[in-house]
């Protein structure tokens, strides 16, 4: 082959692997997915529970009565059997009413509160505790603000994000994002607290104007995970950090605010508590917020819901005004796989939301028993969907 016809072939096969791969590129971004019922949790207890998280190998719930204010948590197994309960609002194994958070640490049950994290065994009896105070923004009883992300260290250890990134400051300082530390990752074994993590110019919490009540963050990690995944509710950037390197960030993933999205900004010189409490209640029903994050690994969904289409809100609204409001609010998920999106957004249709993940591209989705189900039933029952791509 003459050497010409030969830098001819090599150029024609180097564009044919490049268009072959932006066509990759293209055709990830372009699959679409649906979440299918594959399975089921049934539990036998009269009163409603709430569902704090799940334990993947021993397939292991961990629940609490709704308006518990006895604080009594209950385990249960996969097939709904009582395995382990204990009354934690007082006595010697209590940690108080207030939860933050709470979840499994590897076989071992961390408990967030205000001042303390403390430690339970799988019979629900406290081993340990730990001073770890914060600011938290809002304080609910037996109930969390949202899952407890673990994470295991190149040392082994096991550490949990204890930090809520959410405490009001009677002036929200220029440099705020700045000094702020994303993540503070308790080692359940020492209470040793590690803090890493900062916005960068990515971040719309960094473009000069502050975003009243939508610096909420949310979080996911696991055992399996080789980064913590964590988003501020008005921001479009997703960031992966790496707390084995210093917490450097390894991926930042934008996501697609979907309308309508009205959200009130202000300057950094008028970001005061203040103004938070003046325009939370517009920016809560008007804006978009990524509000939740749920995953296996390094494989995560993040949860979007739309705003209010502001043509369908009425001054005084009739109940079918109120109810034509709600439905325009959507809600999606986007797919995180390999530190980029894959697909195009999710759109939930069904009652209720995703809670958590029971597995390996398992979702359980949590709701009211009278919107999850046509009929009455006389047991408690929440589905658990696969997300399949479609055909």
């Amino acid at each position: 082959m003459k050497k010409s016809n030969l830098l001819i072939f090599v150029f024609i096969l180097i564009g044919s692997i490049c268009s072959c791969g932006e066509r990759s590129s293209r055709n990830d971004k372009d699959l679409e997915f649906e979440f299918v019922m594959v399975d089921s949790l049934v539990i036998d207890i009269l009163k409603t529970v709430r569902i704090l998280d799940f334990h993947p190998e021993k397939e292991l719930y961990l629940i609490v009565p709704q308006m518990s204010m006895e604080g009594h948590f209950m385990i249960i197994d996969k097939a709904g059997e009582v395995v382990a309960e204990n009354t934690l609002a007082e006595g010697p194994d209590s940690f108080g009413l207030v939860t933050a958070r709470m979840g499994f640490v590897g076989d071992e049950i961390m408990v967030v509160t205000e001042g303390s994290t403390y430690l339970y065994d799988l019979n629900l009896k406290v081993q340990r505790s730990f001073t770890f105070e914060q600011g938290i923004r809002f304080r609910l009883i037996n109930f969390t603000r949202d899952n407890l992300s673990t994470f295991r260290t190149n040392d082994g250890a096991i550490a949990a994000v204890v930090n809520m990134n959410d405490a009001f400051l009677q002036r929200y300082p220029e440099d705020y994002f700045d000094t702020l530390n994303m993540v503070h990752l308790q080692n359940a074994r020492t209470g040793e607290v590690n803090k890493g993590g900062k916005l960068d110019e990515s971040s719309a919490f960094k473009q000069g104007a502050f975003i009243p009540f939508m610096d909420n963050p949310i979080y996911f990690s696991d055992l399996n995970s080789t980064f913590i995944s964590s988003m501020l509710w008005g921001d479009s950037i997703l960031y992966q950090l790496d707390p084995n390197d210093n917490f450097k960030i390894a991926n930042k993933i934008h996501l697609e605010r979907i309308a309508p999205n009205k959200l009130i900004t202000v300057p950094w010189e008028e970001a005061t508590r203040a103004a938070v409490q003046e325009h939370r209640a517009n920016n809560n029903r008007f804006g978009g917020a990524f509000s939740e994050i749920v995953g296996y690994g390094d494989e995560v969904i993040v949860g979007y819901r739309t705003g209010s289409d502001p043509n369908t809100v009425f001054e005084n609204p009739s109940e079918e005004q109120q109810q034509l409001e709600t439905n325009s609010r959507k809600k999606y998920h986007f797919l995180i796989r390999d530190g980029v999106q894959v697909g195009k957004p999710i759109e939930w249709t069904l009652p209720g939301k995703i809670l958590l993940n029971v597995g390996p591209n398992r979702y359980l989705q949590y709701g009211d028993q009278a919107e999850l189900h046509e009929y009455e039933k006389d047991y408690q029952c929440y589905y658990i969907y696969e997300l399949r791509e479609k055909s």
